[in-house]
């Protein structure tokens, strides 16, 4: 047994330059239709050409002053903000609440995560039609519902991936010093996962950001969100604005990735823990 895994260890240390070239590969296969948007968002041209004529900064300029581009980008902050915080609030709670049902557990977790592999298109007509059913119209309301549905479920997983770490233990012994279960959740579930929640909210508020299904369809006219003035534009003219916003999207969308990355990293646990992993040990 010991010859057999000392073996595979070997051929995966001989195979590792060659994994690791394949994946270079990969990422500049996916990465290059991503990359060729960058030079033209500082072209000078009028029209949308690869490889620019000449390079300004008068697309950018023009992007960053035009008023409908400001509201659109203003609408996508409110939409994706408020959506994150509901989309936080269900996914940690069903997180932190699933472990402790004891009948359909399985039921509840296909159900949490259903909105992952429903289409978009699907999730907006069910929405829209939902809404006129009960007397209403589609709105920006019913677009920060729908963009919370698709975003919990993201939410739910990190969530619940964090918890899975957590010693139980902890818990136990939490609740063996006198602790009631709202105390155990507040000062020893809570903060050890909250690394996961921001992290969640971070990648939550990147998907609602750029989510553009949901906001054509369910967004009314004059308050559109910059991915749906990104498509409506796009159909109309083809201005290297559109590269520049699409630049921007993409800067913004690493931002957020390396803040995540960030907010990863291993760091001291809660006071209280300390406390009651010292109580164990003592």
């Amino acid at each position: 047994m010991d010859d057999v895994s000392a073996e595979l260890r070997l051929s995966f240390r001989r195979l590792g330059p060659w994994a690791a070239a394949a994946g270079v590969l990969v990422a500049l296969f996916l990465l290059t239709p991503l990359l060729a948007i960058v030079p033209i968002a500082f072209s000078a041209d009028r029209y949308l050409t690869f490889p620019p004529t000449g390079f300004s900064l008068r697309w950018l300029t023009e992007v960053f002053t035009d008023p409908d581009w400001q509201a659109a980008f203003g609408q996508s902050v409110y939409t994706a903000t408020v959506a994150t915080v509901l989309a936080v609030l269900a996914g940690t709670g069903a997180a932190l609440a699933l472990p402790r049902t004891r009948r359909a557990t399985r039921l509840l977790r296909t159900v949490l995560l259903a909105p992952m592999v429903v289409p978009p298109l699907v999730l907006a007509l069910g929405l829209y039609l939902a809404v006129d059913d009960l007397g209403g119209s589609a709105g920006i309301r019913t677009l920060i519902l729908g963009q919370a549905t698709l975003a919990a479920p993201l939410v739910y997983v990190s969530v619940a991936a964090g918890l899975s770490k957590v010693d139980p233990a902890l818990s136990r012994a939490a609740r063996g010093l006198g602790h009631g279960w709202v105390s155990v959740l507040r000062r020893v579930e809570l903060p050890l996962v909250a690394r996961s929640i921001a992290g969640s909210a971070i990648l939550a508020f990147g998907l609602c950001f750029d989510e553009s299904v949901l906001s054509y369809y369910l967004a009314p006219p004059g308050e559109e969100t910059l991915p749906t003035l990104l498509w409506l534009d796009a159909g109309q003219q083809a201005s290297p604005a559109i590269a520049a916003v699409s630049t921007l999207v993409m800067g913004m969308a690493v931002a957020l990735l390396g803040l995540a990355v960030l907010l990863a990293r291993p760091r001291p646990a809660p006071v209280f823990v300390t406390r009651i992993l010292k109580r164990r040990t003592s």
